[in-house]
C-alpha cells in the first residue's frame, strides 16, 4: 500500500512539471535571448572601437613614415640652413576640410646644419618655436614627448629635433572669398619664429622660412601653384614640343590679326573724321577761290591770278 501511494506521488509530480515546462520556457526565453543579444552588441561595439583605433593608428604610423621620408629628402638638398640658428621647417597637411575651414597640420623642425650667429651654443632642446597665421587660429595637439635631443652631427643629413601637430580653423571672414588652390595654401601656411636665448641669457630670434620644404607629402603634396609667367613659359614650352612633333602648323606671328582689332577700329574712325574735314576745308578753299575770280572780273580789274 505505500509503494502504491508513493509511485501515484511521482507520477503526478512528474506531470505537474511537464505541465510547468512550457510556461516557465516561454518566460525565460525572451530574457536569456535579450542577453545574448546585449553581450553581442557589447562585443560588436567593443570590437569596432578596437577597430577604429587600430586603423587610426595605422593611418597616424604610416603617416609618420611617408612624412618623415618626404621631409627628409627635401630638406637633404638644401646643405645648409637659411637662419642662423642651423634648422629648417617640414610642414604638411594632414587632413583640410574646405567647407567648414578646419585642418590638421604637421610641423617638424629639423637640423640642417650648424647654428651660427646669436644661436651659436643655443641647445636645440632650448628653443622655442612659434606660428602665426594670416588667416587661421590653431592650437596644439598633445603628441607625448616627441622630442630627440642631438649633441652632435654625424652626418649632413637632416636630424629631427621636433615635432608638432596642431588643429586650426579658418577664419570665417576669410571664407567668404573664393576658396582656390592658392588661397587656401596662404591661409595655412604660417610664419615660423624661433625664440632662445644666448650664453649671455639675452633673447634672440629669428625667422624660418616655411616654403623650404612644405606640402611634400598629404594635402596639396600633388599640386602644384605656379605664377603667371611660370605658366606663360609652360604654353610655350608645349608650344614648341607641339611643333617639333608636327602636330600643329607653324603660323608666322604679325600676319594676322588674332583678336578683335578695337585700336584699329578707334584710329579708323579718327582716320575718316579729320581726313573729312580737311576735305571739307579744301572744298570750301576751293569754291570761295572761284568765287573771288568771278567777282573781279565782273568789276573789270585783274586778279592777277593771286592764289588764294
Amino acid at each position: 500500500m505505500v509503494w502504491i501511494t508513493a509511485a501515484l506521488a511521482s507520477l503526478l509530480a512528474s506531470s505537474a512539471m511537464a505541465s510547468m515546462e512550457p510556461i516557465l520556457g516561454g518566460m525565460m526565453q525572451p530574457r536569456a535571448t535579450l542577453l545574448e543579444t546585449r553581450l553581442e552588441d557589447a562585443n560588436d561595439d567593443s570590437l569596432q572601437r578596437r577597430q577604429t583605433t587600430t586603423t587610426a593608428d595605422a593611418n597616424m604610423t604610416q603617416w609618420n613614415t611617408d612624412t618623415s621620408a618626404a621631409c627628409m629628402s627635401a630638406l637633404s638638398q638644401l646643405g645648409t640652413a637659411s637662419n642662423p640658428s642651423g634648422t629648417a621647417v617640414c610642414y604638411n597637411l594632414f587632413s583640410l576640410d574646405t567647407n567648414a575651414g578646419t585642418f590638421m597640420a604637421d610641423l617638424r623642425l629639423f637640423q640642417v646644419s650648424t647654428p651660427f650667429g646669436d644661436f651659436e651654443g643655443i641647445p636645440p632642446e632650448d628653443i622655442s618655436v612659434g606660428l602665426q597665421y594670416k588667416g587661421a587660429s590653431v592650437s596644439p595637439v598633445d603628441q607625448g614627448n616627441q622630442t630627440q635631443t642631438t649633441t652632435k652631427r654625424q652626418s649632413s643629413t637632416p636630424t629631427l629635433l621636433q615635432t608638432y601637430m596642431f588643429v586650426g580653423q579658418i577664419d570665417k571672414d576669410q571664407m567668404a572669398q573664393p576658396m582656390t588652390m592658392g588661397v587656401l595654401e596662404a591661409l595655412v601656411m604660417p610664419t615660423v619664429t624661433l625664440t632662445g636665448k644666448n650664453a649671455v641669457g639675452q633673447s634672440v630670434s629669428t625667422n624660418v622660412s616655411s616654403n623650404e620644404a612644405a606640402f611634400v607629402n598629404g594635402i596639396f603634396s600633388n599640386e602644384v601653384v605656379m605664377s603667371d609667367f611660370s605658366l606663360a613659359s609652360l604654353a610655350v614650352d608645349n608650344i614648341t614640343a607641339q611643333l617639333r612633333e608636327g602636330s600643329v602648323a607653324f603660323v608666322l606671328p604679325g600676319v594676322n590679326i588674332l583678336i578683335f582689332p578695337v585700336g584699329l577700329v578707334l584710329t579708323s574712325i579718327w582716320l575718316v573724321i579729320g581726313v573729312g574735314f580737311y576735305a571739307f576745308g579744301t572744298y570750301e578753299r576751293y569754291n570761295y577761290r572761284d568765287m573771288y575770280r568771278r567777282m573781279k572780273a565782273r568789276e573789270g580789274k585783274p586778279s592777277y591770278g593771286a592764289r588764294i
